[in-house]
């Protein structure tokens, strides 16, 4: 009995339930983005009242409380309230978002969650530029400029505009790609299987790799780990 081959599928098998664990968890997740970050629900009252908060305490926490007729984010002790605008509802729905200083803007929905925000004016209004000093807090150009924009606002206050927590089908398709490049990588019985089952070498009698196609393995399975990682980390997360 070979303890070295069992302890490695153990802890192969260790590692997958704890990914698959992880997964679970990360992808079942709704989030939405306030000044850059990235927040999820950390607790729930039960009483119309949700806690969010970013990852490594970044950024205030948010506090969303629902009403009757309107919603209010709180966010590090000012109220912001958001109320139903028209006769539209659902992704269709339109919002008053009313500012502590008394500034009032309408966001409009456009599609299934994305806004448009408009000022007392009618007039459409776009995030301006913000530039980042290195401790994550945002600096505008525009000093006229909301602190937080009022379509951000929007879509905290109400989940059903939270978007998902990445995407599992990159996360999947990095995991495979990784481990594909890793066995390309490391095990020679791999790198020999592959080549026997390329089509240029099956019409060949007992064809064998070279020295060069062993090394282009290594060198393409560097490539492949490095390209799901970057899968992973820029389109999965």
């Amino acid at each position: 009995m070979n303890w070295k081959r069992i302890g490695g599928l153990l802890a192969l098998t260790a590692t997958l339930v704890l990914i698959t664990v992880w997964a679970q968890d990360y992808y079942s997740k709704k989030v939405f983005h306030m000044e850059g970050l990235k927040y999820a629900k950390y607790a729930d009252s039960g009483s119309g009242s949700s806690e969010y908060r970013t990852s490594f305490g970044r950024g205030e926490p948010i506090y969303v409380h629902t009403y009757a007729e309107n919603k209010r984010v709180e966010i590090a002790g000012e109220v912001y309230e958001i109320r139903k605008y028209g006769k539209e509802s659902g992704h269709s729905a339109s919002y008053e978002v009313s500012y502590p200083d008394g500034k009032t803007y309408l966001v409009k929905s456009v599609g299934d969650r994305s806004f448009l925000a408009y000022n007392e004016k009618g007039e459409m209004v776009m995030p301006g530029i913000r530039i980042s000093d290195g401790s994550g807090q945002l600096h505008r150009l525009n000093p006229e400029e909301p602190h937080y924009f009022p379509t951000e606002l929007a879509k905290a206050a109400d989940e059903q505009f939270h978007d998902p927590n990445g995407s599992v089908g990159f996360f999947i398709l990095a995991l495979v790609m990784l481990i594909y490049a890793w066995c390309g990588f490391r095990y020679e019985a791999f790198q020999r299987f592959m080549f026997h089952m390329s089509p240029s070498n099956l019409m060949i009698d007992h064809p064998e790799p070279s020295d060069f196609y062993f090394f282009m393995c290594k060198a393409g399975g560097i490539f492949g780990m490095g390209f799901a990682l970057w899968i992973f980390f820029a389109q999965a997360l």
